[in-house]
C-alpha cells in the first residue's frame, strides 16, 4: 500500500502530499468503497483474468485514480502466458 501511496504522490512538498491523500481519502468515501469492496473487485478481476491467462496472483494491484473530469479503476497483473484454449472459445 505503501508503494501505492508513493507512486501516486510522488516526491512533493508535505503540504501537496498532505491535499493529495485528504483527496484520495474523499474520493474513496464518496463512492463509498470499503477496503472489503476493494479486496472483492480485486478477487473479480484474478477470477476473470484466471480463466483467459497464467497470472502471478501476488502482483495484482488494484486502484481509484481520480481525473479532472473522470474516476478510472487502474489494475496491474503480471501475466505470465496466455492459455491457447480460451482464444478458440
Amino acid at each position: 500500500m505503501l508503494g501505492i501511496l508513493r507512486r501516486f504522490f510522488g516526491d512533493r512538498p508535505s503540504g501537496q502530499v498532505a491535499h493529495k491523500r485528504m483527496q484520495f481519502v474523499l474520493m474513496h468515501d464518496r463512492m463509498d468503497i470499503t477496503p472489503d469492496v476493494m479486496e472483492a473487485v480485486k478477487n473479480d478481476i484474478m477470477a476473470v483474468l484466471s480463466r483467459y491467462m497464467e497470472i502471478d496472483s501476488k502482483s495484482i494491484k488494484v486502484d481509484l485514480e481520480q481525473g479532472k473530469d473522470f474516476m478510472a479503476l487502474i489494475s496491474n497483473v503480471q501475466v505470465k502466458r496466455v492459455y491457447r484454449h480460451a482464444m478458440e472459445s
